[in-house]
């Protein structure tokens, strides 16, 4: 195949054509579309390190929350044994008045027993002596004095 001058010429004509495209293109096309591709990769960047920076900060504040909620369980531990301790001391306090009081009254008890058991042998002397006496009487025929 023979190459013409016409057909250098054309080619000539072709990459001369392709070269003022090219840079049309790259002005009007290339330029703004790789402007605007480079924004939106800095707005991505941009918004993919703001979401790390707030996703740091909600794990802080999850275990903030966490430390939180454990010092608050802690201290409620802490109070219901206080209150248990507490109510241990209140009911040992309540059995020893009971206690007390229950010795009291067995000692008033026995106190009255005491005293009626007493007063009862004296009222059976009396009666011991006046029946000895009525006995004697009889088995005499005579008073007793």
């Amino acid at each position: 195949m023979q190459v013409t001058p016409q057909d250098v010429i054309l080619v000539l004509c072709q990459i001369a054509l392709f070269l003022v495209l090219f840079v049309v293109l790259k002005r009007l096309w290339f330029g703004p579309v790789g402007t605007v591709l480079h924004e939106r990769e800095h707005r991505s960047a941009g918004a993919l390190a703001e979401a790390r920076e707030i996703q740091a900060q909600a794990e802080e504040l999850r275990a903030q929350h966490a430390k939180a909620l454990e010092e608050a369980r802690a201290e409620a531990r802490r109070e219901v044994q206080v209150l248990w301790r507490s109510a241990e001391a209140e009911q040992q306090r309540f059995i020893d008045e009971a206690q007390a009081d229950a010795e009291r009254t067995l000692s008033e008890a026995r106190e009255h027993i005491a005293s009626d058991v007493a007063r009862a042998r004296q009222e059976l002397e009396v009666q011991v002596s006046q029946i000895a006496r009525q006995a004697a009487q009889v088995v005499l025929g005579r008073a007793v004095g």
